[in-house]
């Protein structure tokens, strides 16, 4: 009389499940780190928001800037290339004006659903029209932010992306709001 003799699954079928697993990882990968890079504050003219040392997400791809929206984009400061991260605070065609404390645009004080440190009272630029294609950005922390008051407006090709996590320190870890532009 035959015995039977149970036979255990081959691992190997299991091979093509775990390739496509694979495959199908590193493809979400692949598009993670192609749409999103990483930023590094250095600096406290971000606070109190955004601290020396937070890491933040960047979602690359973004063309279309919002007020209050929290940028990354390319600035040469001191005469070499930099990645900066500000607030977005006047869009193309719109006319700000700073002096002192007091930032209008279109002749209305700015404004803001973020905390910001005042405290620049020597401050003054006249009315002026940002450009078609340009963003006009300010840090939080505006006694000690180098941004479009000295280097005047950004870009939009200029423009790396939009903050959208604070992921370091995990302590930090924090969605960063869209309607506020605040972590």
């Amino acid at each position: 009389m035959p015995r039977f003799i149970p036979t255990l699954p081959s691992d190997r079928k299991h091979i093509p499940l775990l390739v496509t697993l694979a495959l199908a990882l590193a493809l979400l990968v692949s598009i993670f780190y192609v749409a999103n890079t990483a930023i590094k504050v250095d600096g406290d003219s971000m606070l109190p928001g955004f601290r020396n040392g937070d890491r933040v997400l960047i979602t690359r791809g973004y063309s279309q800037p919002a007020r209050g929206d929290v940028i990354s984009f390319s600035a040469v400061i001191s005469g070499k290339p930099d990645e900066l991260i500000k607030r977005v605070v006047a869009l193309g065609g719109d006319t700000v004006e700073v002096f002192g404390d007091s930032v209008r645009i279109n002749g209305r004080p700015e404004p803001t659903t973020y905390p910001v440190i005042m405290g620049a009272e020597s401050f003054h630029i006249e009315p002026f029209t940002v450009p078609a294609g340009s963003v006009y950005v300010l840090g939080d922390n505006r006694p000690v932010s180098l941004d479009s008051r000295f280097f005047g407006p950004v870009r939009l090709s200029d423009v790396k992306g939009k903050a959208r996590w604070i992921f370091s320190p995990v302590t930090r870890l924090r969605r960063i709001d869209a309607a506020a532009g605040r972590p």
